[in-house]
């Protein structure tokens, strides 16, 4: 049941990012989804992952494309707390292939080596505190999504760098 439940929150999430925001926002999905199957496909995971959609709706609310960032950060979050179970290295690992994938595409959208440098700076920062917290803290029902969620706004704040 939760295998479904996992297929099928994904496919939604997935159909929700093509059709608002394109193959970018797609592809950073599917590489969160992926990596997130790491840590099996859980209820959990959807619950951490789906909230993402947010930054893609203020995206096509404003028009503002930097929205891209705090979706990315609060995919690669909820990747390495859900991966951060099997241990801290897994964590950085998931949540660093989900920043890996966006400076990919970043770098196909020509952005310049100033702002992928930033973007990369801010984002390793981020995944060090993300994991420097699901290490110091016990795991606790609504910490993950705490982290997460302070992740995606830290992303956006970083945006005035």
């Amino acid at each position: 049941m939760a295998r479904t439940a996992f297929i099928l929150g994904e496919i939604l999430f997935l159909a929700i990012a093509q059709v608002c925001g394109g193959p970018p926002w797609t592809l950073v999905g599917v590489a969160a989804f992926l990596l997130a199957m790491g840590a099996g496909p859980r209820g959990g995971t959807i619950a951490l992952l789906a909230p993402a959609l947010v930054w893609l709706g203020l995206s096509r609310a404003t028009g503002d494309r930097e929205f891209f960032f705090p979706y990315t950060m609060h995919l690669a979050a909820a990747v390495a707390c859900g991966l951060g179970t099997r241990g801290p290295a897994w964590g950085l690992a998931g949540g660093g292939g989900v920043v890996a994938t966006f400076l990919a595409i970043r770098s196909i959208q020509q952005a310049t080596a100033r702002v992928l440098a930033v973007e990369f700076a801010v984002a390793a920062a981020i995944l060090a505190g993300v994991t420097a917290m699901r290490v110091g803290c016990p795991r606790r029902r609504g910490l993950d999504a705490a982290i997460v969620a302070a992740a995606a706004l830290l992303a956006w704040a970083g945006l005035a760098l």
